[in-house]
């Protein structure tokens, strides 16, 4: 289903761009150009990053492993010169 008219942004194109790590209306306003213009979608792409995060949770729950990194962690570690 269409959120985005403005920018023809469907629901699987967010729950893929979370499973990318864009966890936040932000990061999915940066990637897909979600709320970006007139903003009557940010409604429904929320909600739809919500059940994203509760799956998530779920998955976390169960002892499923989760391919999902919040988008302002680090993905690998950094050495520190010292």
């Amino acid at each position: 289903m269409y959120v985005c008219i403005c920018n023809a942004v469907t629901d699987c194109q967010i729950r893929k761009a979370y499973c990318d790590g864009a966890c936040s209306m932000r990061a999915l306003r940066e990637k897909l150009g979600v709320a970006g213009c007139c903003g009557r979608c940010a409604p429904c792409a929320k909600d739809v990053l919500t059940q994203c995060r509760q799956q998530n949770a779920r998955q976390e729950q169960a002892g499923q492993r989760v391919p999902v990194t919040r988008d302002d962690e680090l993905t690998e570690p950094v050495a520190v010169a010292g």
